[in-house]
């Protein structure tokens, strides 16, 4: 049920956005070679987590329902970044880590993001883009028999996203992306599917 609610909230988002290129009246288009040419821009999102292939010191975690999107396990992340052409840009992020808590363990944390993007545009309101760079991630672990460590790594990130234009300064950023989180003595698969909206200039 929370798993049909999810894709239905995603859906939702995803149609709202698409329609917006048909309902905002045109005079609110004008600018919209600038708003696919070079641009700075920041925003912030909201992301449904899930979390595969854990480990804490070299022991298994069994991450159970966190394996899939769930309605109730929510994070978010900020960034920013400049566009240097239409099709390329460079994007730096703060990353609020989703809390586990199961099988005995607890673990929270944060990121800080550095990535590249390649954008192409659909039409003068609509792009679809790829990326690709590295997080920086701190998290505390703690676990049974008083297990207490700090946990912290430098690994690779990539996504894939859809970015619509609302007006000329304002757009939905729907994205999908992977963080390959190996630290010295933790590793997981963390996977989010965020929706977020982004100011350009």
């Amino acid at each position: 049920m929370k798993r049909a609610t999810f894709l239905s909230t995603l859906l939702a988002t995803g149609t709202l956005g698409v329609a917006s290129l048909t309902t905002v009246p045109a005079a609110a288009a004008t600018g919209n070679d600038d708003w696919l040419g070079p641009k700075a821009y920041l925003g912030a999102g909201a992301s449904f987590a899930k979390i595969d292939d854990a480990e804490v010191h070299d022991n298994d975690i069994g991450t159970g329902d966190l394996s899939d999107f769930d309605d109730d396990r929510t994070t978010w992340q900020a960034f920013a970044g400049v566009m240097v052409t239409s099709w390329l840009g460079l994007e730096a992020g703060y990353l609020e880590l989703p809390d586990y808590n199961d099988n005995g363990f607890e673990i929270d944390g944060h990121g800080y993001t550095a990535s590249a993007l390649l954008a192409a545009p659909l039409t003068d309101r609509l792009e679809v883009y790829a990326k690709g760079g590295r997080v920086w991630w701190d998290a505390q672990a703690d676990g049974p028999l008083g297990f207490d460590a700090d946990i912290d790594g430098n690994d690779w990130l990539y996504g894939a996203g859809l970015n619509v234009g609302l007006v000329p300064n304002l757009s939905l950023r729907l994205e999908y992306t992977r963080y390959k989180l190996d630290g010295d003595h933790a590793e997981a698969d963390l996977d989010l599917a965020t929706a977020g909206l982004q100011l350009q200039f």
